[in-house]
Parts: C-alpha cells; sequence; structure tokens
C-alpha cells in the first residue's frame, strides 16, 4: 500500500478511504525490580512504633529531605506505584518502608551504590531521608581469561540491562551493580551456547575511582573446553524420511556448529516437526548426547525415533458459538480441501493463517485428535471478531486540499466471508464514492471475485474529469502464505466498463487533452509473483506484476493496448536495507497517436511512488500554461538505502530517475535526496525531499512528499 501526501488522511476512527488503517498502540513499559540486599530503611523500620493506619483521604503527605541530584517531582515520579498505593490504602509501616526500597532502587539505577534512605512516620505524613552517597558511572570493562570472542560482544551483555533502561545515545552509563551481576549470568548462557558447558565466571571485581567518579570492572572467565556436533547415527526412522531429517540435521555437522544442551533440545523440535510434514502425526524422538565421549571436542549423538503410523486428514468438526453470524458450512468447505490427504502441519497452518487474516475470527483453535483408521480428526473452535466497521474521516493534503468522507464495511454480509463495502469523501477538487462486493471464495473455489462500481468529479490540473465506472475482477491466488516463506502467484482476469467526460477545460491549446466524452470497455490480464518477506514492510526478497489489456474508445472507434511492468528486489546488507525498482509502461493506440487517448487515460509521472524530486505528475510533457499533459510510455528506477537511526525511525537515501513521452526515455530526469520513516505494523510512514540536479526549463529545484509504505 502507498500514498503519497496528498493521500494521507487522519481516520478519526482508525479506517481511510485509501483502505488502510493506521492503529496506535499504547506501550506500557514494565521494568523488573533487581533483587538488593535489604535494605537498612527495613532496619530502621523495626524501631518505629505502629501507628493505626490513616485513612486514605489524608494519606498524600509525604516529604524528602537530603535529595540534591533530583528533585522533589522527579523523585516522585519515579515513586508513582508505590505512592498512588499509600492513597489508595492509607500510610501504613509496610508501605512506608516499600516506598524507602523503591528510593533506594531508583537511585542506585543511576549510579549511587552507597545510597542509604530511612523514614520516619508521623500520623499521616512520611518524611524520607536520603543520604545519596558518591555517583558513580561505569567505566571500563576487563574480560579475564576471554580468549574467543571479541570484548565489544562480550560488553553488550554485561551492560545491555543498563543500556535498555537509558537511550540509545547516552554515552555515559551509570554503574549498577545488579545490573552488571545480571550481565555476568547473560553472558555465562552466551558461552554455554557457544559450545563452552563448562564456563565459569567468578565474582565481579570493581575498581573504584572517586577522582573519575568511575567504577572499572573485571569479569574473571575459565572458559573451559569448546565442544561441537559430531557425527549422528539414526534409529527407527522411516526411509522416506531420512532425506529430510539429514538435512535438518547437517545444519548443525556441516560445519561443525557449538554444542549446547538447548541446541539438542531445537533439533528435537525440527525433527517432529519435520516427521508430521510426512504425515507421522504421533512421531516421538529422542536425541541423546554425552559431552563425555566426545573425541577433540566432537560430540557423537544419536537420534532415536518412533514414527507411528501415517495419518491422513480426516472428518472436521466446528464447535460454532451461539449466535455465530457465519453459516456452520463455512469453516468445513475451507477445510474440504485437506480431507483425504496426508498430514502435514504446514498446510494446516497455512488454512488456519488464511481465516485469520479474513477478519472474521479473533481466533481459530483446532484440535487434532488420532482415529483408529489413522485419520485425524480436526474439532475447529472459533471465535468470531468483529465483522461491521463504520469509520469517518477527515484531513488535509497538498493535492487533494481539504479531505472529509466516511465508510461502511461488513465482512460477512451473505454469512460466507462475502465482504460489502461503501465509502464516500469529499475534497477541495470534488467528490467521490464507491460500492464494492467481494467474494473471496467464488462458488466455494479459490477464486476471488470482485464487482465494484463508483464515481467521482474531479477538478485537476487543467480540466476537470468525471468518471462512471463498473469493474469485476477474477483472481486465482496461490503458493505463500504468511507462514511458508514460499513464492506467492497472483493470476486475474478484469472488465472494466467506464463513461467519462472532461470538461472546463484551461489546457491550450485544448486538442492536447484528447477525446472529451467517450465509453470506455477494457479486458485486462494481470500476473504477480511475490516472494518478499513482508509485504508491507519487505527487508528481503522480490516482487515482479506484469499487466495488460486492450480498451475500445466505443464513440471514437479507437483501440488500444496497455502493457505495464514493475519489479523491485530488497537486499538486507547487515541493518540496512538496498532496495531497487524498475518499472515500465506503455499505450499502443491502433490509430490517431496521442492525441487519440484521452488525457486521463494517459501514463503519469513524478511524486512520492516514483521520480521524488518532482510533485505528482510534474515530470513530462506539459501545456503553454505548463499544466502535465501525460504520455503514451514510461520509465522509473529507484534506488533506496533504508539504515537505523533510532527506535523505529529509518534514515534513507535513495536515488530515483524516469522519463515520460512517446518514448519511456523522453523528459528523463533525476532526482536524489533523504528521507525519514517511521515503522508501523501496517507499514512505514515516509518522509522525502528529493533534488533535482538538473532541473529543465519550468521544472522545479526539488520537492517535498509524506507516504505512507514503500516507493516501489
Amino acid at each position: 500500500m502507498r500514498v503519497s501526501f496528498n493521500e494521507i488522511k487522519w481516520s478519526f476512527l482508525g479506517l481511510s478511504s485509501a483502505g488502510f488503517m493506521i492503529v496506535v498502540f499504547g506501550l506500557r513499559w514494565l521494568c523488573p525490580i533487581t533483587a538488593l540486599a535489604q535494605s537498612k530503611s527495613q532496619e530502621a523500620a523495626a524501631t518505629v512504633q505502629f501507628q493505626p493506619t490513616p485513612p486514605p483521604e489524608t494519606a498524600s503527605q509525604v516529604s524528602f529531605t537530603g535529595n540534591h541530584t533530583f528533585d522533589s517531582k522527579q523523585l516522585r515520579d519515579a515513586l508513582a506505584d508505590p505512592l498512588l498505593s499509600i492513597q489508595r490504602q492509607g500510610l501504613s509501616l509496610p508501605l512506608a518502608d516499600d516506598t524507602a526500597y523503591y528510593t533506594e532502587v531508583f537511585y542506585r539505577r543511576h549510579g549511587f551504590p552507597n545510597v542509604n534512605v530511612t523514614y520516619r512516620v508521623s500520623g499521616s505524613s512520611l518524611e524520607l531521608n536520603i543520604t545519596e552517597g558518591h555517583q558513580y558511572g561505569l567505566g571500563t570493562i576487563h574480560f579475564e581469561g576471554n580468549h574467543s570472542f571479541p570484548d565489544k560482544s562480550l560488553q553488550d551483555y554485561m551492560i545491555g540491562t543498563t543500556r535498555a533502561r537509558g537511550t540509545q545515545f547516552q554515552k555515559q552509563l551509570p554503574f549498577v551493580q545488579a545490573d552488571l551481576e545480571t550481565g555476568a549470568g547473560l553472558l555465562k548462557n552466551f558461552y554455554v551456547s557457544q559450545g563452552f558447558p563448562n564456563v565459569q565466571i567468578a565474582p565481579l571485581k570493581y575498581t573504584f575511582d572517586d577522582v573519575r567518579s568511575l567504577v572499572d570492572v573485571a569479569v574473571p572467565i575459565t572458559e573451559g573446553e569448546k565442544f561441537v556436533f559430531g557425527g549422528v547415527t539414526f534409529s527407527g526412522v522411516p526411509e522416506r524420511a531420512i532425506p529430510g531429517l539429514k538435512s535438518k540435521i547437517s545444519s548443525l555437522t556441516n560445519p561443525p556448529k557449538p554444542f549446547s544442551q538447548s541446541a539438542l533440545v531445537t533439533l528435537q523440535h525440527d525433527l517432529i516437526f519435520e516427521l508430521k510434514h510426512y504425515g507421522y502425526a504421533t512421531a516421538q524422538v529422542n536425541v541423546d548426547a554425552d559431552i563425555n565421549t566426545a573425541r577433540n571436542g566432537a560430540v557423537p549423538f544419536k537420534v532415536s525415533v518412533e514414527a507411528g503410523p501415517i495419518y491422513r486428514f480426516g472428518r472436521i468438526i466446528v464447535q460454532q458459538q451461539p449466535k455465530a453470524r457465519v453459516k456452520p458450512d463455512f469453516l468445513p468447505n475451507r477445510f474440504a480441501e485437506l480431507t483425504g490427504h496426508i498430514y502435514d502441519p504446514i498446510k494446516l497452518q497455512q488454512l488456519d493463517t488464511e481465516m485469520i487474516t479474513t477478519g472474521l475470527y479473533d481466533s481459530l483453535d483446532i484440535q487434532e485428535t488420532a482415529e483408529r483408521d489413522n485419520t485425524l480428526q480436526l474439532t475447529l473452535t472459533p471465535i468470531e471478531g468483529k465483522q461491521k466497521y463504520f469509520s469517518i474521516f477527515g484531513g488535509y493534503d497538498t493535492f487533494y486540499g481539504i479531505i472529509f468522507g466516511g465508510s461502511f464495511s461488513d465482512r460477512n454480509v451473505l454469512g460466507e466471508g462475502q465482504i460489502f463495502s461503501a465509502s464516500a469523501e469529499i475534497t477541495s477538487r470534488g467528490p467521490k464514492g464507491k460500492i464494492s462486493y467481494e467474494d473471496p471464495w467464488f462458488l466455494n473455489t479459490k477464486l476471488d471475485f470482485l464487482a465494484e462500481v463508483g464515481i467521482e468529479d474531479q477538478n485537476l490540473y487543467g480540466y476537470t474529469y468525471v468518471d462512471e465506472y463498473a469493474r469485476l475482477n477474477l483472481t486465482a491466488k496461490y503458493g505463500k502464505t504468511l507462514t511458508t516463506g514460499a513464492k506467492e502467484y497472483q493470476s486475474g482476469i478484469f472488465v472494466l466498463l467506464r463513461n467519462a467526460n472532461v470538461s472546463q477545460i484551461s489546457i491550450t491549446p485544448e486538442t492536447l487533452v484528447g477525446p472529451t466524452g467517450y465509453e470506455l470497455a477494457t479486458v485486462g490480464l494481470t500476473q504477480s509473483i511475490d516472494e518478499r518477506d513482508n509485504p508491507l514492510n519487505p527487508r528481503k526478497g522480490w516482487i515482479l506484476e506484469l499487466a495488460a489489456s486492450d480498451s475500445e474508445l466505443l464513440r471514437n472507434y479507437v483501440n488500444y493496448i496497455s502493457l505495464s511492468e514493475r519489479f523491485s528486489v530488497y537486499v538486507p546488507i547487515g541493518p540496512t536495507v538496498l532496495g531497487a525498482g524498475v518499472r515500465f509502461g506503455t499505450i499502443i493506440p491502433s490509430e490517431g497517436g496521442f492525441l487519440a487517448i484521452p488525457i486521463e487515460e494517459r501514463l503519469f509521472n513524478g511524486g512520492a511512488t516514483t521520480v521524488r524530486s518532482f510533485l505528482e505528475r510534474e515530470l513530462g510533457p506539459k501545456d503553454f500554461g505548463n499544466n502535465p499533459i501525460g504520455g503514451l510510455a514510461r520509465s522509473v528506477f529507484n534506488i533506496e538505502d533504508d539504515f537505523p537511526i533510532y527506535a523505529g525511525i529509518i534514515g534513507a537515501v535513495f536515488f530515483d530517475s524516469g522519463g515520460l513521452g512517446n518514448s519511456p526515455f523522453d523528459h528523463f530526469s533525476t532526482g536524489i535526496g533523504l528521507g525519514l520513516r517511521y515503522n508501523l505494523p501496517v507499514g512505514p510512514i515516509r518522509v522525502d525531499y528529493g533534488v533535482n540536479p538538473a532541473p529543465a526549463k519550468g521544472d522545479s529545484f526539488g520537492a517535498f512528499n509524506l507516504s505512507f509504505g514503500f516507493a516501489f
């Protein structure tokens, strides 16, 4: 999904007319408290005489003394939870002691290892007396006995907990002893995972430097011998499953990977899943290894299998909720394709994912029951989700001006997942609206049928355009789902009927507009191959899209063919993603050339998803008034490198080029620029500024674009 700045809408209820939803998630950061030694404040509590608990409304008087680094507001913000408990429950000795304890925790996390907090309860008042002590930052960390890994990689384990509490740009970390002790445990786990099961990490050694206000840390490590996976022996493995199991095991043995018990457990789970892929639904696998039998650090291991019988998919039972809107035979019809086939958890997972992504269900529980006839009964327990949506949206952008509209959709209009939707909006350029009906399982097949009618009245560059249209689509999808990672293929056919009128023309000469009133009939074919890892926010893979259509201008007796191509590829390079794309399009009229094609049926270039040094439609031929008039052929080339900056903020450097005219390289222009992206679950928001290094006469020096989704 992509929209330029002139397509962004701020939806009051969440759903825009462009068909995408931006959801804002509230994130609650949970910060675990590290266990520390008993606070001296707890000892002092024993000397305070117990007093009756005052009522909550009088128990909010909490004061601080001795605090020099943090003011009272900062401390109150840090102690929000215990102070709230005092206000709700009334002041008591346990709550007073908790408040003192968490005050010490707050200080220790900011580099005050010797902080001491005592308290005094007087009626409804709590006074916290703070002795801060010296504040220390974290100095150098030296790893004694490390012979296998770069110190930088080990340091990340030691400081990770402290770093996560601060910001990525914080250069000087505070000295937090509890975090370092936690890091030492994580470091030991890392060594074990890398084939050092006997590693020992002695107590950390701290050197306090009051002059520098830093604490240097020494981490004493005894690595021990390193072990790797050695040879493997099998028992009980069915012959048909041996290639698959060997392929899984070779990832550990060729070349030999570090030996660890966690790797054995992971291998066991992988082998069970692999056996299920061959139909052994009840297979059991044991993976045994003993490092005492290792030779030269290579640990031999044995894989023992109890495969059981080969199962096939059997009966399908649906346990629906009372008053379910989806018809009882909907799920059995969707899962019927499995019946009689050899059991495969991947196919089952594909269908499960497909059902959830329809939006009909919040969840779908699938229970597998082995039957005596070696079939698996599937018991489906769905929980239906919200199926009707209504939204109102509004906003402003540079191309359409003020935007206001609403939309309604019902994802289950006939009880079998058919989708009815309607939307209407009005902008500064005019109104538009559409109604559509979609059946994702047309005639209980895997064909997707879509029927849509709409009308729009738009005041565009140099003319007003009124379009009434009806469109029929039939699409077959096969291949990849969200669970398999294989290619996804889509093949489609469409029919489009349009009644259009162009008026209020200010383009000069007016003949450049082409036919001004026409009926159009179009038949077309589409084909796509998608191997991206994520269609909304891809980091690797590629996509190829092809389209061809034959159109007839009924009143003008002009026929033309349209061809288009899009290829995009994404390559991860460390933390960055390098993307490249190429697009071509052409229109071939049977007679009359450029002027035989109505202006709104022509190709345009420039904008947030093409050449970003131009505004929308601004690249290419223009009339005497500098109005875009389109062309019969277009080319677009994009290269972009995305790199992380902080959290979900991504930086980008891009180079775009393209042309438009009677050939795809006419009016060829380029753009270079910088951008920012912010990743959302439904794709990135993009801000780009592109510069035209060699602007032609009438072209702008650069352009700013705000858009949604990937540019290409």
